[in-house]
């Protein structure tokens, strides 16, 4: 408010009039000197007061997190105002000046709001209410730990303003050795007195070793990644030398020579037609019936079908020529049955290793 100093004092000047009052002629002040000291008076209270208020009255700023509040206020100190505008302030939360100090004019008073943020890790998860500005802060505030491999989502410079969460995963290497076999191989050779068929080993192999080194990665104890990071021969394998045959005929006792498609060691036995060979009395109706429905006779033998068909034509070995027409329970993978009339002849072959050999002939047809 501006006062008009020069109208102020014209209301006030000494000019005097003269009038009549009980016959007599007498001065007296004009009227507009009272109405000028009222006026004057008002003035002055409402000046004091406009004073006292300009004093009183504060104008400040309250930075509430990032809200920004102007406001007016006749309190005293920092506590008053924040009361009396009804700010609350949490355990986490910070003043940025002492409650206590006294309000000026145009003064800010910031309030940093702690965020809630969730700190996971392997083995736990942390609620944390925090003033930090970044991931990294956050994390040392909480207590927690890192590992030099750990790695923190999203990174330690990341500003915690907008995120909820942070997540760090425990990472960990380990280095395993592994040792792995490494298969010899064999080297074919040829022996044209050898029955095809048949091989037979010069030099045994030998197996070679190698060892490899791992390394394994583990983020909060599940593998993410393997690497071979070392790989060393610690023993070189040996070739094994085996010679194959390629001799497709043989001489029989008589001086025959037979070709063969192929020859095979087999376990040989004998039997015959009595019970205690085939369970059956000469009474029974399949008595001295093969497998393939022929007789009995000397020259059948009895063989697994899934290693000699039936109807093959063979040698065998001490025994002549034969066919396979029958087959035993006991008769199993690379084993043949050989049949002999006497009981006795059964009992003098007992069990022995022969050789077999396929005949290059047409099979029988049953």
């Amino acid at each position: 408010m501006e006062i008009n100093f020069p109208r102020l004092r014209s209301l006030f000047s000494s000019q005097k009039e003269w009038h009549y009052k009980n016959g007599q002629l007498k001065h007296r002040f004009k009227k507009s000197v009272y109405a000028g000291a009222a006026i004057l008076a008002v003035l002055v209270l409402v000046l004091a007061a406009l004073t006292i208020y300009n004093i009183v009255k504060k104008d400040i700023v309250i930075a509430d997190g990032d809200q920004e509040i102007n406001i007016s206020t006749f309190k005293s100190t920092v506590a008053e105002v924040i009361a009396e505008k009804g700010i609350e302030i949490g355990p986490d939360d910070r003043l940025a000046v002492n409650p206590n100090q006294k309000l000026a004019d145009h003064m800010r008073i910031e309030i940093k709001r702690a965020k809630p943020i969730m700190i996971i890790t392997q083995e736990r998860d942390i609620l944390l209410h925090t003033l930090a500005e970044t991931v990294g802060e956050a994390i040392e505030e909480a207590g927690v730990t890192l590992g030099i491999l750990d790695k923190v989502e999203p990174g330690m410079d990341t500003p915690i303003k907008n995120i909820d969460n942070i997540n760090i995963l425990r990472v960990e290497e380990r280095i395993i050795t592994e040792t792995e076999t490494i298969p010899f191989e064999n080297q074919i050779k040829e022996n044209e007195n050898l029955e095809k068929g048949l091989a037979r080993v010069i030099t045994k192999g030998k197996d070679g070793k190698k060892e490899t080194s791992i390394k394994i990665v583990y983020e909060n104890g599940e593998e993410t990644k393997r690497e071979i990071i070392d790989e060393k021969i610690i023993q070189e394998p040996v070739a094994g030398v085996i010679e194959e045959g390629t001799k497709t005929t043989l001489v029989s006792s008589r001086g025959t020579v037979t070709r063969f498609v192929k020859a095979m060691e087999m376990v040989a036995t004998a039997y015959d037609a009595t019970f205690a060979s085939t369970g059956k009395h000469p009474d029974h109706p399949q008595y001295g019936i093969t497998r393939s429905g022929l007789r009995v006779r000397p020259g059948i033998v009895a063989v697994d079908p899934k290693v000699i068909p039936l109807g093959t034509w063979l040698y065998v070995e001490g025994y002549g020529e034969a066919l396979a027409a029958d087959t035993g329970g006991a008769i199993k993978g690379n084993r043949i049955d050989l049949y002999f009339e006497s009981p006795d002849d059964v009992a003098k072959y007992g069990k022995r290793k022969i050789k077999v050999y396929i005949l290059d002939k047409p099979k029988y047809k049953f």
